[in-house]
């Protein structure tokens, strides 16, 4: 593949706000690549625009101009034009181009994005039922997400069992409180003015009339988004769990394992604060059969992971939390080589490319989180469809 033009815009995400697209064109066409952005952000994650999303694609684009007539004929070599990203646009430009140049070179190698990874794996989505914390602007629940996932041999049966739960849940939801009108959150996920127990439930009982209709393996799940509450050595919670509002880390700790306990969570996304490894591995200590997944923790860090890995079994892998495909790579690699479950991600402000399914897919992961409601996200999930 020989690049004839390359271009940075400013577009916007699925969230009304501002990102970079890189438009590549070669004698195959025109393939565009876009980085999305995180509402919940880890201290440890990169910058998307250090210096100014306008005056960033303005510099941008004078490097692009350096790159006509490269010719990319392996993901090793998008990975050497990478090396050649200066620091200050590592986050969404560097990954926008990266995604450009992965589009274009899988057509004019036929080959599908997730083939130029050199794997393939059965990939189950993990998807968010009820929305809460910041991505909810504060409203409704602390906790930031509470998610289904159906574990199938067959990714469309997963798919449906878990669509069942989400419509589901929506009944209930209409059943149980007057205030909710069917809003969704950036993610998909439902917006009520319940608080975090009364949600729990209503998934619980969603999960348990599906898997009674349809005999489905079907799990439940928690992203706390613990570090978006806790302050000065406390966890607030505005909605109190247990009759408790302000708890210090050993109560954090002891109230994930009791909800973990009474509502059967199978993942279990950061329950303690991000500076906190080690409370990470004291509730895995406790959750023996969970999934206790690192987020905020690790952010794609190599570096963060070679610290946290003993106390985490999972990981999720957010691109753009780190910038650059072969970093991606890496902290896939090292994921692997600690035997963690990998989690391939979206973010709260996400754009319409499919992508990150392809990652899931071509970077050996065992699900994909993404929501199961609005455009940008079904995107994701009919690519999974796609490729079972």
């Amino acid at each position: 593949m020989e690049i004839l033009n390359l271009k940075a815009l400013k577009i916007l995400n699925a969230n009304s706000h501002f990102t970079v697209e890189v438009m590549l064109k070669t004698s195959q066409g025109v393939f565009r690549g876009s980085s999305p952005a995180g509402e919940s952000n880890s201290m440890y994650e990169v910058s998307q625009f250090t210096t100014g999303i306008d005056k960033e694609i303005e510099e941008f684009n004078d490097f692009l101009k350096s790159l006509n007539g490269r010719k990319v004929d392996s993901i090793n070599d998008i990975f050497l034009i990478e090396k050649e990203v200066q620091e200050k646009f590592i986050g969404g430009p560097s990954l926008s181009l990266s995604y450009a140049l992965l589009y274009g070179l899988s057509a004019s190698l036929s080959k599908e994005p997730y083939e130029l990874f050199g794997s393939r794996s059965k990939v189950l989505p993990v998807c968010k039922m009820i929305g809460g914390g910041l991505h909810a602007s504060g409203l409704g629940m602390d906790i930031q997400e509470i998610l289904v996932m159906t574990v199938s041999d067959n990714v469309i049966e997963s798919i449906n069992g878990t669509l069942s739960v989400y419509k589901k849940v929506k009944d209930i939801l209409k059943k149980s409180t007057a205030s909710f009108l069917g809003g969704v959150d950036p993610e998909g996920g439902f917006i009520s003015a319940l608080d975090n127990y009364e949600s729990l439930n209503v998934v619980k009982k969603a999960v348990e009339e599906v898997t009674k209709e349809q005999s489905l393996d079907i799990r439940t799940g928690v992203d706390f988004a613990a570090s978006t509450f806790y302050k000065d050595g406390f966890y607030n919670y505005k909605r109190p769990l247990y009759g408790k509002s302000k708890i210090d880390r050993g109560e954090q700790i002891d109230l994930v394992k009791k909800l973990a306990d009474e509502f059967d969570l199978y993942y279990v996304e950061d329950p303690v604060d991000q500076s906190l490894m080690e409370d990470y591995g004291e509730v895995m200590k406790g959750l023996k059969d969970s999934l206790i997944v690192g987020d905020d923790v690790t952010a794609t860090s190599t570096e963060r992971l070679e610290k946290a890995h003993k106390y985490i079994n999972s990981t999720l892998i957010k691109p753009n939390q780190i910038g650059l495909l072969s970093r991606v790579k890496d902290y896939s690699e090292m994921a692997e080589k600690f035997g963690l479950v990998k989690v391939v991600s979206h973010r709260s402000e996400e754009t319409c490319i499919p992508i990150i399914a392809d990652l899931a897919l071509g970077l050996n992961a065992k699900y994909l989180k993404v929501g199961i409601n609005r455009g940008e996200r079904v995107e994701k999930i009919n690519r999974l469809i796609e490729t079972s």
